[in-house]
């Protein structure tokens, strides 16, 4: 077997007649023709073989042995008798009017699958940034149909398409990226949700405690549990205790305040996480304030509440902490009162839920990544694309 059939059939170019082969250090040169043959003219239909003409043409692959590969071949053009028409034959690697090849153009998007930069990926694989990005508005993701049983929502800063801030619904169940909405705003949300028709369908709704998805879960899934996240919800309580630490050590001397800045990783731990060394260095930090032991001790009972084993328990767990709390008489403990007694009916329900936001707050680090990685967008469609592509 003659050594250009090993390389056409390694490139994937076996219906081709190589006639030339270079390289230099960075740069791979493949010289090639077709085999004329009979060809429907895409006008009329008319197959015709007459040549009209021939016209040199460089094209793109995809690199080997990193180095850029280029192909270089006389495009035929065929002349139909029939309707006087001028037209190329068909190469199955080139589109029409492209310069480079069709597993090339597919290969940049599988780049930016894996998160590579747009920049990033241009520049290995030999080709401009508009490029890929003529290639990315080619991708279509177009709109559900039907809406997931177990939804989950939350909101991302984006900067894309004039919006500061972009929604992300989830299914919470099969960990799949449900949608990407340009904005978060609620009469938004509604003319989107609005044109769905499975909307009694949906049987868990998670979300933070935002009220603009609270009510249109109310109004448009009257069959749905509404669910907080926990995840939303212990911050509060770390939150008191972390603004109680710093009034305290504001009191202190300047070695001290630095060892409780340092030290406040003791604190803000499980108690049954620390060893004993651990536990020694957290009581000497308790016995300087008596609020901030107080502040400790709450902690400590909302952890007993947010690891309730059901229901029942946990409404039984969430009053003794309340009723704690308001005794403290801490001021930085009355946010999360309020939090509390403003949605303890939703935050219970996920003590019944087997679902939580835990795959849409990763998603949400993921799109930071991707767009960090491509220094942000300023096109929605763009950055919709590139989450899709990464995340699906």
């Amino acid at each position: 077997m003659p050594i250009y059939d090993f390389i056409t059939e390694l490139l994937e170019l076996e219906d081709i007649i190589l006639k030339d082969f270079s390289f230099t250090d960075t740069e791979i040169h493949l010289s090639f023709s077709l085999k004329r043959k009979p060809t429907v003219c895409p006008c009329c239909g008319f197959i015709t073989e007459q040549v009209h003409d021939y016209r040199p043409s460089t094209i793109k692959d995809l690199p080997v042995m990193g180095k850029q590969l280029l192909l270089h071949y006389n495009k035929r053009r065929y002349h139909c008798p029939s309707c006087n028409k001028h037209f190329y034959e068909p190469f199955h690697l080139l589109p029409k009017y492209c310069r480079i090849t069709t597993r090339l153009a597919f290969y940049s998007l599988h780049m930016l699958k894996n998160r590579y930069s747009v920049r990033n990926a241009a520049t290995f694989l030999g080709i401009s940034d508009s490029t890929i990005f003529r290639r990315l508005k080619d991708v279509r993701y177009p709109k559900p149909d039907r809406l997931p049983t177990v939804l989950s929502i939350d909101e991302f800063r984006g900067n894309s398409g004039g919006q500061k801030f972009h929604a992300i619904l989830t299914d919470a169940h099969n960990h799949e990226l449900f949608d990407i909405l340009p904005t978060r705003s609620q009469t938004d949300l509604m003319l989107y949700l609005n044109t769905f028709k499975n909307k009694k369908e949906v049987r868990y709704f998670i979300t933070d405690m935002n009220r603009v998805y609270k009510d249109l879960a109310v109004q448009y899934f009257p069959n749905a549990t509404i669910v907080i996240d926990k995840f939303h919800v212990v911050r509060y309580a770390t939150w008191a205790l972390e603004n109680v630490r710093k009034r305290v050590q504001k009191q202190m001397l300047p070695s001290k305040r630095k060892y409780f800045k340092r030290s406040r990783r003791l604190l803000l731990s499980h108690r049954e996480n620390l060893n004993e060394e651990s536990l020694l260095a957290l009581e000497v930090m308790l016995s300087q304030s008596n609020d901030l032991a107080v502040a400790y001790h709450l902690k400590e009972l909302f952890f007993d509440f947010m690891k309730s084993p059901d229901r029942t328990e946990a409404g039984r767990r969430l009053k003794f902490f309340i009723l704690a709390a308001e005794a403290s008489n801490l001021p930085e403990f009355n946010a999360c009162l309020t939090m509390l007694r403003n949605w303890s009916k939703y935050i219970l329900n996920a003590f019944d839920c087997p679902y939580t936001n835990g795959y849409t707050e990763g998603t949400n680090n993921a799109i930071k990544v991707i767009k960090r990685n491509a220094f942000g967008y300023r096109n929605f469609r763009n950055f919709r694309n590139r989450i899709f592509l990464a995340l699906t």
